[in-house]
């Protein structure tokens, strides 16, 4: 072989700095599929209300926040942030202004393309996006405006506390970054005083000007969840991540003045606290389940001192509430579902996600050895307000959906060997053969399913599946869109099939732990949509009207969603769908994209 020249090794180099360093200058430009049911896809995290009550907004993991009516829950708009793969563009916070005009919405936002997160500002009636505050160094769990509408104030994760700005243009006011641990949450009261709390054990007050006034740790927990001013501004109910205790506490300088009657509430939290409009109702709400399968909504009268009662609210977690005039109380929950509640608890309206709940029914996943059929159990609620338990069977390759099939004894539940629940299920600190196995900060993992007589596992959690050759030795981990609450392994070992928290099947390779298909099956046992990440999709008749895509353009403007038939002659491929899991499919997929 002959001495290469100079120039080519310079050119070589340019290329191989080029191909190896990520440049994150833009929002992705090629188009993401989306399901579109006319609800979220996914658990909502936080709501919003205007002053005139006229608009609940709702922010979600789909990556979309939307706009309801508040009076009959109709959907007024979509608004689409730009977004990207895995975590990019997950929504954690959502803010109204008092007057209803600009919604405010940010979570994993902006971090693919700037290494910084950014809040987007968006009019609230035409879905336009008009202002971009970036440069923020972690996710924002928290956004609220204040009661003049003149700032806005973000809770951020880290050890990165608060942040205030300017809402007329985003221009930062105010910050403070002695913190610990993650903020999950910031509130004003009237009078323009600003209060956090923080997983560090503290609560946090500051002045008008935002100089701090207090920090305490508020007994009852370690976690402080939830903070929130009684109308006048005189007392502060604290609800904990890691315990069902509430506390009230001054609103002048934070000491405790009491805790409300929460005995024989022995389960999940009340992370999540609200005071009614007038003041004289204390609500909670969050992980706690009262056993009948449904996450009530626990009041006290007298602020806090009077008896309890509980309204049932929602069939998950519980994650924000707003008060109403009237006793009214909006709620947003993980099941997804959102809606209003009356004085006396009853439903005024509900909007549930059109989306299957594969909790409970991880040994109901099972699949062929080369992973091309995928049986599950799933669960719908009846209009009666009960759980019917169901099977569905999909077929890949004959792209065809049965429901409750007899049994096929070649189709394998997943491997747990004799691995005690205890160790990996609901845990914080999984133990695999005897091992720990190490997790980020605050994840619990779900499921467990190891390669059939080898060792390596996978272990499914909160955001993330964990690959793992042997524990303490992780392969790979891929960000999931919503909880894994079922794992399997294919018999063949190659591919990894989560049921997820979005009501979707997603497989995955064993080997990198690259997503190759995704399957939703809408609650009708009709319609189904299967897809690749490169957007090529089958579907049944009718399906196609609950898929689109995404497209950005750009970091400072709001994504455009084209509808599926649209691009139909383009990306409709049963052909790649079929023959994706067979050797060189996924080759074909790629050509193809």
């Amino acid at each position: 072989m002959g001495k290469i020249p100079a120039s080519a090794l310079f050119l070589l180099l340019v290329c191989l700095l080029l191909c190896t360093v990520p440049v994150f200058a833009a929002p992705p430009s090629e188009p993401f599929l989306r399901l579109e049911t006319g609800g979220h896809s996914a658990q909502i995290r936080r709501i919003a209300v205007d002053a005139a009550e006229r608009f609940l907004v709702t922010a979600s993991y789909d990556k979309t926040a939307r706009v309801w009516d508040l009076e009959s829950g109709e959907l007024l708009q979509v608004l689409r942030p730009p977004l990207g793969s895995g975590d990019e563009g997950k929504l954690y916070a959502v803010a109204i202004s008092p007057d209803g005009q600009r919604v405010a919405v940010a979570g994993w936002t902006g971090y693919e393309w700037d290494q910084k997160h950014s809040i987007y500002l968006f009019d609230r009636a035409s879905g336009k996006m008009r202002r971009r505050i970036g440069g923020l160094p972690n996710v924002i769990n928290d956004l609220t405006f204040s009661s003049t509408g003149r700032h806005l104030a973000a809770a951020l994760g880290g050890a990165n506390g608060m942040r205030v700005f300017r809402s007329t243009d985003g221009e930062p006011v105010a910050a403070d970054s002695d913190y610990a641990d993650p903020s999950y949450s910031v509130d004003f009261d009237r009078s323009g005083r600003l209060l956090t709390a923080s997983d560090d054990g503290f609560v946090r007050l500051y002045a008008a000007d935002f100089q701090l006034l207090a920090k305490q740790n508020a007994p009852g927990g370690e976690q402080p969840f939830f903070a929130r001013f009684s109308p006048d501004g005189r007392q502060i109910a604290v609800g904990f991540d890691d315990t069902t205790a509430i506390s009230l506490l001054s609103g002048e300088d934070l000491r405790f003045r009491f805790a409300p009657d929460t005995g024989g509430i022995d389960n999940g939290n009340l992370s999540t606290v609200a005071w009614s409009r007038d003041g004289r109702t204390l609500y909670a709400a969050g992980r706690y389940d009262d056993g009948s399968g449904w996450n009530p909504v626990v009041s006290w009268s007298e602020a806090g001192r009077g008896p309890r009662r509980s309204w049932r609210a929602a069939t998950n977690t519980v994650m924000d509430l707003a008060p109403l005039s009237g006793g009214r109380l909006a709620f947003g929950a993980q099941d997804p579902r959102c809606g209003v509640l009356t004085a006396d608890g009853s439903s005024r309206w509900s909007r549930q996600g059109e989306i299957l709940d594969h909790r409970g029914n991880r040994n109901k996943l099972r699949l062929a050895q080369d992973g091309s059929v995928v049986e599950f159990g799933f669960d719908t609620l009846t209009d009666a307000g009960d759980w019917s338990r169901r099977r569905g069977r999909f077929d890949l390759t004959a792209g065809r959906l049965s429901l409750d099939p007899p049994r096929a004894e070649e189709l394998l539940p997943p491997d747990i060997r004799d691995e005690d629940s205890d160790n990996w299920e609901n845990t914080d600190s999984p133990r695999i053969a005897g091992q720990p196995v190490k997790l980020d900060t605050y994840e619990t993992t779900r499921s467990l399913a190891f390669v059939r007589d080898a060792d390596p596992f996978v272990l499914g959690a909160d955001w993330s599946l964990r690959f793992y050759d042997r524990p303490g030795m992780q392969r790979w981990q891929v960000a999931v869109p919503g909880t894994a609450w079922g794992v399997n392994i294919s018999g063949d070992g190659r591919f990894v099939v989560a049921a997820l928290g979005d009501g979707t099947l997603r497989w995955y390779s064993t080997e990198v732990g690259r997503e190759l298909l995704a399957l939703f099956v809408h609650p009708d046992g009709q319609r189904w949509i299967a897809w690749t990440p490169q957007g090529f999709y089958n579907a049944s008749p009718g399906a196609e009207e609950l898929i689109g895509y995404h497209l950005n353009r750009g970091s400072d403007q709001e994504g455009e969603f084209i509808a599926a038939a649209q691009l139909q002659e383009q990306f409709y491929r049963p052909d790649l769908i079929a023959g994706l899991l067979q050797a060189g499919g996924e080759q074909a997929v790629l050509a193809a994209a």
